[in-house]
């Protein structure tokens, strides 16, 4: 564009700050803010300053989307979408719900991002009653159903909240929902143990058309490592094939090797490791020497150590668990003498 001596203006400036934020190029659009500032492109101009709200507060840098939100003439729902939106993402949920509430102070209603994001934040502190809420206005509004997006992120909400019969409640009244609607769903039985009205909700699935993919196999098993619970574990492996046709894949066998160390069947963990076919891969052998010193299995830490350094010889976490599953064994000397390793390999 610039070759043909065509120049941006601010409506262009603001579409590629927003692809910036999308990608996470925060450079690039740190650049671009200022050749805005020197073309004095940003005063009085509400869409180009919320583009750079959406930019840095997608990139993470919410101190500098802060200072942007502040310094815009006037704030509309969109620009308070967009640093509710950043807040949220970033994990500073309380801070998200703060400025939701200011945003309602200022007489400004929100829009179904605004929602969206809040179920999401509810959903990650526990926020039921406050999700509750907003599942109220959002049928006031007459939303629901609107965006898969806001759908999905209301049934999510119910699920993480622990409310999975109010979360099927909610995707049973959708005309319309996808995979990542049914994801939540029954990830939500998985990690309350629900293990049959998890494969009825996978059957479901499959009856209006959608086949259940890797991502929520990869939920159904990390749900089972983090709860311990092993039998439901294998049982999804299996059903991977079985009857729903999916290829395990890596993420998959890092689950099942993930549970099983965490439970201390680690034999059993490391004939997986030999049958699957991803095990020149750093995370799989992370996960067994994690199980072994959480176990103090020193002869399979060793064993896993040794493969984890061959793939990434400068891969600090390994050396700090090994020398601290020495040290746990109160073998002082192989603890030190893994430290010295990490050195000479500069970990």
């Amino acid at each position: 564009m610039q070759c043909e001596n065509l120049f941006p203006d601010a409506k262009t400036y603001a579409c590629i700050l927003k692809a910036c934020g999308d990608i996470r190029e925060l450079d690039k659009g740190e650049k671009i803010h200022d050749e805005i500032l020197r073309q004095g492109l940003l005063d009085n101009d509400i869409v180009l300053g919320t583009a750079l709200v959406y930019m840095y507060a997608q990139c993470g840098v919410l101190i500098k989307a802060q200072e942007t939100f502040n310094r815009l003439p006037y704030r509309d729902v969109t620009s308070w979408s967009a640093l509710i939106e950043g807040y949220t993402q970033h994990g500073q949920c309380e801070k998200a719900m703060e400025y939701f509430e200011q945003m309602r102070a200022e007489g400004i209603s929100p829009n179904v991002v605004t929602f969206t994001s809040m179920l999401k934040a509810c959903a990650a502190v526990g926020a039921i009653a406050k999700g509750e809420k907003i599942h109220d206005e959002i049928s006031k509004e007459g939303l629901l159903g609107s965006s898969i997006l806001l759908d999905t992120a209301l049934v999510d909400m119910y699920a993480k909240c622990g409310v999975v019969s109010r979360a099927h409640k909610v995707l049973n009244g959708l005309y319309s929902r996808d995979i990542s609607t049914w994801a939540a769903l029954i990830a939500g039985y998985a990690q309350q143990g629900h293990c049959e009205q998890a494969i009825i909700c996978l059957e479901q699935m499959q009856e209006e058309g959608l086949s259940p993919d890797h991502t929520i196999f990869s939920s159904l098993l990390n749900a089972c490592s983090h709860l311990g619970r092993v039998d439901e574990g294998h049982m999804y492996f299996a059903l991977l094939t079985k009857r729903f046709g999916v290829k395990p894949d890596l993420e998959h066998y890092t689950c099942i090797v993930d549970l099983l160390g965490r439970a201390g069947h680690i034999d059993k963990a490391v004939r997986v490791i030999q049958e699957m076919p991803y095990s020149n891969n750093i995370e799989v052998w992370s996960a067994l020497l994690a199980a072994c010193r959480q176990w103090g299995n020193t002869y399979i830490g060793k064993w896993a150590f040794e493969h984890a350094v061959q793939l990434d010889k400068k891969n600090t976490a390994a050396y700090v668990i090994m020398a601290d599953l020495y040290a746990s064994a109160a073998m002082r000397e192989d603890a030190k003498g893994i430290q010295v390793l990490g050195v000479e390999n500069e970990a």
